[in-house]
């Protein structure tokens, strides 16, 4: 019969340990969601958009975040025509 040696965890190493570091990009992005969290609790107030047959009350927040990926989407469409050409 063959005895099975106990398996030894080894403990995981820390950041430090392990040599690894946090990047420019990792801030970066950190600082980015905080300065969003802030803004969509700094814009709770509603606001009146005024489409032609109806006018709907919103979060600030939201309509300043939906213009953002609207910008953003035809930014890359506009991006992608120019590098096709």
């Amino acid at each position: 019969m063959v005895e099975k040696k106990p398996r030894v965890r080894e403990r995981k190493k820390s950041s430090a340990e392990s040599g690894r570091r946090i990047s420019a990009r990792q801030v970066g992005w950190a600082s980015l969601v905080v300065v969003a969290a802030l803004f969509v609790v700094l814009n709770r107030n509603k606001t009146e958009i005024n489409f032609v047959v109806a006018s709907p009350e919103w979060p600030m927040w939201v309509l300043v975040v939906v213009s953002m990926v609207i910008g953003f989407v035809l930014a890359k469409l506009v991006g992608w025509r120019r590098r096709d050409n």
